[in-house]
């Protein structure tokens, strides 16, 4: 009896975004590998390369190990001139990089945690109660997200200011408590895949709403309460513009980063290695952050139904 083998189809797409993105992911690890690099170098050795200091002739940097040695001086140069002069409660005062990791930390922290109770409250509500106003509310989010708003920042600073809540953290974390983004899809569609078997068996039981939501519900979708709440972290983190617009008084790190970058003239800063330096140690907080929450973000999203 002959034997029919079957021949597996070749699924071209598939392989064709599979090379891209190995070819993507290739070039994220080089160049965090020539960053890595570049700051344990000498900027001599950078901009001259080794050959230079050895009697040859001038070859430009490659992104392999120094050959001059490993030396940190452009993280102690970055360290040391990390440094925001700020406008505190009306006087000058120097930031350095500590206390504006302390004023990104509650810039950041305060905004994602607001932006992700606003959303999460709201995208339950809308999607587990069925009301006039919550297909107004669903209808009204997708609007705002396809209709830019401009020019809306001057009448911001302006009720900010009269309210008495302008240049104030707990001023900055209500501005940033909306409901208007993607963030709001991203709830209303996992409070949508909950089964209402759930919220009606607490109901039996004497519960309410507020109970349901919070007790049982939430820690139900907590694994897409942590990842909306660390992409926010990271956002805000990265942010510079609205504090140094809503928060003149309180420069954060990523405004650091930002004029140690651009707006420096010491001769010695200008140096790219002394710059990849100033973003590493800008980095740094992250990357801690996302390894106490990476477990958190491991999780299946999607919730099945009650047994038994």
């Amino acid at each position: 009896m002959d034997k029919k083998v079957k021949k597996k189809k070749v699924n071209v797409f598939a392989i064709a975004i599979a090379v891209l993105l190995a070819l993507y992911m290739l070039s994220m690890v080089v160049s965090l590998f020539w960053v890595l690099m570049t700051t344990v170098k000498d900027a001599g050795e950078y901009k001259y390369g080794a050959a230079f200091f050895e009697g040859g002739l001038a070859k430009s940097n490659t992104i392999w190990f120094p050959k001059m040695g490993i030396t940190f001086e452009n993280y102690v140069i970055a360290f040391q001139n990390f440094v925001l002069e700020g406008d505190g409660e009306g006087l000058q005062k120097s930031y350095n990089i500590f206390a504006q990791f302390v004023n990104s930390f509650l810039y950041s922290g305060g905004c994602a945690l607001t932006v992700t109770l606003s959303s999460c409250v709201m995208g339950y509500a809308t999607a587990r109660f069925k009301f006039r106003l919550s297909n107004i509310i669903y209808s009204f989010v997708l609007i705002s997200l396809a209709l830019p708003i401009v020019g809306a920042m001057p009448s911001e600073i302006a009720v900010a200011d009269s309210l008495g809540i302008f240049d104030t953290f707990p001023g900055i974390w209500i501005m940033r408590a909306s409901f208007l983004n993607t963030y709001f899809l991203i709830f209303y569609a996992q409070f949508k895949m909950i089964p209402k078997d759930y919220t009606e068996a607490a109901k039996i039981d004497g519960a309410s709403s507020f109970g349901v939501m919070v007790k049982i519900i939430f820690p139900l979708a907590m694994g897409t309460i942590t990842t909306v709440f660390v992409l926010a972290f990271i956002f805000y983190w990265n942010d510079f513009q609205i504090p140094m617009v809503y928060l003149p008084s309180y420069p954060v790190a990523a405004l650091g980063m930002y004029k140690f970058s651009v707006l420096t003239d010491p001769d010695e800063i200008n140096h790219i290695p002394v710059r990849l330096a100033g973003i590493c140690l800008m980095a740094l907080p992250i990357v801690v952050f996302y390894g106490i929450f990476n477990r958190k973000l491991n999780v299946n999203l999607s919730v099945g139904g009650i047994k038994g």
